[in-house]
């Protein structure tokens, strides 16, 4: 395979992995434009955020068997279709806020189809001796997507309106359905390989657990908030154990407890995100309440996050292919660590450079972290469940992601209270909830560090791989 068509390959995944996070993270600074144009008020402009993050974890394991099932560059060329439409028709049919909500919804689900096919493309498509590096770069810019998405946001929404961050979503995922249709290799027969049959009380075991989560961490100062969370953990429970039962499960259980590789990597994925992704809720409302700074201003701030991120994941790639995976990703793990702690004594008279260098620590860290640790994942299973693998990996993800935004939440909820907005008398105790919340975080790292590094004692990747026993569908 030439260079060319490598590189081909490689922007195409790339750009569904940057859509994906993107389109989550980049209405943010548009809310208050929303809001004032429907009439809405913040806690129902938070659902513009959960309600796409829900339904693309609602449907990110179910859409990894159908990458197994019908080959992963069917399902993301239909994934790139889907999101195309769903982004195109915002200015016509987002009328009402409940409607943009319904919109959003069909966004996440279509984000799904992306983040569980683009993987296995790279893994099966490019050779060996550029995968690791390929890897490097769909990992760069998932994080990439995810901090860039508010900067960006706020500038299109300033000067062309909120609809024109929808559009630009729309203009993003067409130009990957074309690249793929042009240089991505066909899917070779697969159906002999995965059972198309969905886990429906799996499934319906999966939603109440995320709804429950979802639902009892936003309300744990009433009555009913703590029974959720009890919910939800009542559902995780019968999940798992349908998950054994099951003839054709959502998510292969089995494997995980075979394959310890394969079960600290996604564990670290979780972690890694639990701790990191909190900074976006953060770290924007120090910087425009405590600091006094305009949303561009913070979000100039921030940018130094993913520009690391955009330079160093490429060389982490390369980097894990000459040196063990497991090291780097540690390493990766413990420079965000140190960052998170240095978060942790920020005050209202916090020098900018502190806060920038901390940023580029931790895009520096996940950078190291997140290309090796994919790799891991996805040598660690057989090539027939490598779309099931991209699944557990993207829903370690966006678990990782809702549980710190959830944590984050809850946090405000309990210190602050149920207060309209955040009036300057609360600044003071929002700027204590915020180094509780990186307090939290730096253990949370640290804790993530030790998966990473406890992977190096199981064996080669390989070895692993070899001796996990095959799951139902295998």
């Amino acid at each position: 395979m030439g260079r060319w068509r490598v590189a081909g390959i490689v922007f195409a995944t790339g750009l569904t992995s940057f859509l994906s996070t993107y389109l989550s993270s980049s209405v943010n600074l548009a809310l208050k434009t929303i809001g004032g144009e429907f009439a809405v008020g913040p806690a129902d402009l938070s659902l513009l955020a959960s309600v796409y993050l829900l339904c693309s974890s609602l449907c990110i394991v179910p859409f990894g068997k159908l990458s197994d099932t019908y080959g992963p560059k069917r399902t993301l060329t239909f994934g790139c279709a889907f999101f195309t439409l769903s982004n195109l028709v915002v200015p016509l049919l987002a009328r009402d806020f409940d409607s943009l909500l319904v919109l959003r919804g069909l966004q996440g689900i279509s984000s799904a189809f992306l983040v569980v096919s683009n993987t296995p493309i790279v893994t099966t498509s490019i050779p060996r001796e550029y995968r690791t590096t390929a890897l490097g770069f769909l990992s760069g810019l998932v994080y990439f997507g995810n901090s860039v998405g508010s900067f960006v946001g706020g500038a299109l929404t300033e000067s062309w309106g909120w609809r024109s961050v929808f559009l630009s979503g729309a203009a993003g995922g067409a130009v990957a359905f074309v690249v793929l249709a042009l240089v991505v290799p066909g899917d070779t027969a697969r159906r002999d390989k995965a059972p198309r049959g969905i886990d429906v009380p799996g499934l319906l075991f999966y939603a109440v657990a995320l709804l429950s989560l979802q639902s009892g961490a936003n309300q744990l100062d009433r009555s009913w908030g703590p029974a959720l969370l009890v919910l939800c953990l009542g559902a995780l429970v019968f999940f798992v154990w349908r998950q054994f039962r099951a003839p054709n499960p959502l998510y292969d259980v089995r494997l995980a407890l075979a394959n310890p590789v394969f079960a600290l990597a996604n564990l670290a994925v979780f972690l890694n995100f639990l701790a990191t992704y909190g900074s976006q809720y953060l770290l924007p409302l120090y910087l425009q309440c405590n600091r006094g700074l305009s949303p561009l201003e913070a979000g100039k701030v921030m940018l130094a996050q993913p520009l690391m991120q955009i330079f160093f994941s490429p060389l982490a790639g390369w980097i894990a292919g000459k040196i063990p995976p497991a090291f780097v990703a540690s390493s990766g793990m413990g420079m965000i660590a140190g960052a998170l702690f240095v978060l942790t004594w920020l005050s209202a008279t916090t020098p900018l450079w502190v806060i920038y260098g901390a940023l580029m620590l931790i895009g520096v860290g996940i950078s190291f972290f997140s290309a090796p640790n994919t790799s891991i994942i996805m040598e660690a299973v057989p090539p027939e469940r490598r779309g099931m693998a991209a699944a557990s990996n993207s829903l370690m993800r966006n678990l990782g992601m809702q549980c710190s935004i959830i944590f984050c939440g809850a946090a405000f909820l309990l210190l602050l209270g149920d207060v309209k907005g955040i009036p300057p008398e609360k600044y003071g105790d929002m700027l204590v909830t915020t180094r509780l919340c990186y307090g939290v975080f730096t253990a949370v790292c640290l804790g993530g560090m030790v998966m990473s590094l406890k992977r190096r004692s199981l064996g080669a990747l390989s070895s692993a791989a070899h001796e996990a026993p095959p799951g139902p569908h295998s």
